[in-house]
């Protein structure tokens, strides 16, 4: 496995991170947070500007069909920067859905449009009380005449409020998981906010009486829980690659600050027990982000991946959560403070940690891998 990155690489982490620092600081997270539309829209035309809008997206439909260890050099520098956007929930969970199960009428149709980011699309599975489990999924579409009805409500939709389109998945009566094109302003959509320890854009979306067209269909209405399983495995591990972005540049403030802050007459970093926490610290986002570039090496070239991506969900957000705790302590009381930045860092690890499929779930499923 080789995982030394290459010049374009390189210029495509620059990039990122130059853009990301001039638009996406965390001064200006602190005035997006909880307030609409819950991204910088300047930040966001840099992404579209840039064709990172395009990363998942075939490029016979104008995207830039980059591997996932690619992309996953976007969402470290993404986590660094504590960055929200529609990126993940459009340009990456729905675009691979609907390149997954599109026709090529959906495909030529929506696919360009996320790309130069006239359409924000959005992915809905979750449900009041449900889990992760494929059990969760209980909106059953209806036959009313000669219309498909939808009836219900989603829980924690990303970036609903902001989004042309909304992927619903749904159960239907032989048990199979079915999805569906939605538009977002359709009669009988309604939405409230829902808030949450980050203040990312989630949002509750009813659905009374919502008349979907056939066309809209996504999958042939077929059973599309494998390929959806396929889909969040390589979002697992973007999720990944952004915790250990977010675990190094939450290191990172532990360390200079311990050089700014004394005590007894020096620096607490020259004091040996500090030093063995950001020692300790460092070895574990290292492993991390080596765990999340295995996994997109293990997919770019068609090995087995879904263990490797629970390992490196799990791994690297409970790193990103343990290194944020350590630099709130180096802070000392400080770290406790609003005005303090190690809080934005631990909400975000939690935040993480529960993000599209949580611990409990993973852990599960990997017992399922290892022992059949």
């Amino acid at each position: 496995m080789d995982l030394e990155f290459n010049q374009d690489q390189e210029i495509l982490r620059n990039s990122v991170s130059g853009m990301c620092s001039q638009f996406a600081d965390l001064k200006s997270l602190r005035e997006i947070e909880g307030k609409e539309p819950g991204y910088s829209t300047e930040f966001w035309n840099q992404l579209i500007n840039l064709g990172i809008t395009g990363t998942c997206i075939p490029e016979k439909y104008t995207g830039l069909d980059m591997d996932l260890l690619d992309t996953c050099i976007i969402y470290e520098e993404f986590g660094k920067n504590l960055v929200f956007s529609p990126h993940f929930v459009s340009c990456f969970l729905g675009a691979s859905l609907i390149a997954k199960l599109g026709t090529e009428k959906q495909k030529k149709t929506f696919l360009p449009s996320l790309v130069n980011g006239k359409i924000i699309l959005t992915v809905a599975w979750l449900e009041e009380g449900s889990s992760f489990h494929k059990r969760g999924i209980n909106i059953s579409p209806k036959q009313k005449k000669e219309q498909i009805v939808l009836n219900g409500k989603k829980q924690m939709v990303p970036y609903f409020s902001v989004s042309q389109y909304v992927i619903v998945l749904c159960k239907e009566k032989n048990g199979f998981i079915s999805s569906y094109l939605v538009n977002s302003n359709a009669k009988g959509i309604s939405s409230r906010y829902q808030p949450n320890h980050v203040g990312e854009n989630l949002h509750e979306v009813n659905f009374k009486d919502v008349s979907i067209k056939e066309e809209m269909i996504l999958g042939n209405g077929k059973d599309i829980w494998p390929q959806w399983k396929d889909v969040v495995d390589d979002a697992l591990v973007l999720i990944g690659a952004q915790a250990s972005g977010g675990a190094e540049k939450a290191l990172s403030l532990a360390v200079q600050y311990s050089k700014e802050r004394e005590a007894f007459g020096q620096p607490i970093g020259g004091f040996q027990s500090i030093a063995h926490y950001l020692a300790d610290a460092l070895v574990e986002v290292e492993a991390s982000k080596l765990l999340c570039y295995e996994a997109a090496w293990a997919k770019q070239n068609g090995k087995e991946l879904r263990r490797l991506a629970s390992m490196a969900k799990i791994q690297s957000c409970e790193t990103f959560r343990a290194v944020a705790s350590v630099t709130i302590q180096i802070y000392g009381g400080l770290g406790f403070t609003l005005e303090a930045d190690p809080q934005l860092f631990f909400r975000r690890a939690k935040h993480l940690q529960n993000s599209l499929w949580d611990y409990s779930y993973l852990r599960n499923q990997l017992s399922e891998e290892i022992l059949g």
